[in-house]
């Protein structure tokens, strides 16, 4: 299966999932053409990813910071020793909406869907920075994650 998601079958397969639950529920003609799409490769430990990539902001000429956290900076790997990856955030360079998110670690797709549902909500940054969320857990990296974004540039 993990071959698969990296020769192109799992984002395929995410569009139709997301396409049969439509149908099951109403019908009706769904794409995934201006939705954001999120993927998984189930790998050890494994990859996560939604919204623009670092180099594909670079390509498109869309400004943004970014951040960086090792997995060995989450609290919830001194309780499981899965201390490999990290996960990375690209923010507008102008704004504090979330463009991105990448995540190699244990746990990586469970992570970046919390940050899907926040880029689904339009919520800047901060909201995740601030948040209280459940100790140990891996997402409670978002908030060190977070912190690490640099600051707006003054113009």
């Amino acid at each position: 299966m993990a071959l698969q998601q990296l020769v192109g079958g799992g984002l395929a397969e995410n569009g139709v999932a997301d396409q049969h639950r439509h149908d099951v529920a109403g019908g009706g003609n769904r794409s995934t053409r201006d939705r954001l799409v999120p993927y998984c490769v189930f790998t050890d430990p494994p990859l996560a990813h939604v919204g623009l990539s670092e180099a594909e902001a670079k390509r498109q000429g869309v400004a943004a910071r970014v951040a960086r956290l090792p997995m060995k900076a989450v609290r919830r790997t001194a309780t499981t020793d899965e201390t490999q990856g990290f996960m990375k955030v690209l923010v507008g360079g102008s704004e504090d909406r979330i463009l991105g998110f990448t995540m190699i670690g244990a746990e990586a797709g469970e992570v970046m869907t919390v940050v899907q549902t926040a880029m689904l909500a339009d919520l800047p940054y901060p909201m995740l920075r601030d948040a209280v969320i459940a100790h140990p857990t891996m997402a409670e990296g978002l908030g060190p994650l977070c912190s690490n974004v640099p600051p707006l540039s003054p113009n």
